[in-house]
């Protein structure tokens, strides 16, 4: 049996529909019913069980993977810290937890409730693995890339992997080779607006993740909905690292990307063999 811990979002979405055309038995956990229960629903269906409390504990959820005799758990969707703090109360399990950590960072934090999933036979599956078809190969996917958002891309995407390594954020707002916002415990999107707001226009976006990201966890998400609250001329170009970033709802992404005038770069580094 198979366990997906849902977190916001499109892709516990997109993980399911994987799941159900594989003819995998499966339940979803989700962590913050208020953001996306009714779609999950939908799709799901007859197809398996959704459990949703407003309130959950560390050692509740193990227990119910125990129970369930759950095998392999798949953590998709965004966790916002500041949701997770109001969402998830401490018990034994998650001071037992914390407690073993000199940092308290979000790598470390998922690298220790992995190795406590295994003490009780639990895989915990790469993201990748089940949302290949998320991943675009590198190129440009829409608008024509100039010299110069190439070279801020270049620089956006090494600062973004230096602060990934620091467990700061995953995103840089760059423009004309400065740096506007680094994103922290606010998220994507907060930082995004941020840069818009220092920038005002032809800010250039960029994604990344550590150079040895665990694929189990935290890779980052696209999508139209991040274009949703973008007005055109504010945000020149978008550049991602191809193999360690999910592009949601491909089709519509780029769309919106268009009407927008963005330019949308998937981006490879000369080492990455990935894709």
């Amino acid at each position: 049996m198979i366990a997906i811990i849902a977190g916001t979002g499109c892709l516990p979405i997109h993980a399911c529909q994987a799941l159900i055309s594989q003819q995998k038995q499966f339940f979803v956990i989700a962590l913050f019913p208020e953001d996306n229960l009714t779609a999950l629903q939908q799709i799901v269906g007859p197809h398996a069980e959704i459990i949703a409390e407003k309130y959950y504990k560390a050692g509740a959820i193990l227990e119910l993977l125990t129970t369930k005799q759950t095998r392999k758990v798949l953590f998709i969707g965004k966790v916002d810290k500041r949701q997770l703090l109001s969402h998830v109360k401490l018990d034994w399990l998650a001071v037992k937890l914390l407690s073993s950590l000199f940092y308290k960072h979000d790598s470390a934090i998922m690298n220790r409730l992995l190795e406590e999933l295994a003490t009780h036979n639990i895989e915990v599956i790469k993201q990748s693995d089940v949302l290949t078809s998320l991943l675009v190969k590198p190129g440009v996917l829409c608008g024509t890339i100039t010299e110069d958002i190439s070279n801020n891309i270049k620089m956006g995407i090494e600062i973004a992997r230096a602060l990934s390594e620091l467990d700061i954020g995953q995103t840089v707002v760059v423009k004309d080779k400065m740096i506007l916002a680094v994103e922290a415990i606010e998220g994507t999107d907060a930082c995004i607006q941020r840069g818009i707001e220092l920038g005002k226009e032809g800010i250039i976006i960029c994604k990344a993740v550590r150079i040895h990201q665990n694929k189990k966890f935290d890779l980052p998400t696209l999508g139209p909905q991040t274009l949703s609250s973008f007005q055109p001329g504010q945000v020149t170009a978008i550049g991602w690292l191809a193999s360690h970033t999910f592009i949601a709802d491909q089709q519509s992404f780029i769309q919106k990307a268009k009407e927008l005038g963005i330019t949308l770069v998937a981006y490879a580094l000369p080492e990455d063999k990935s894709l």
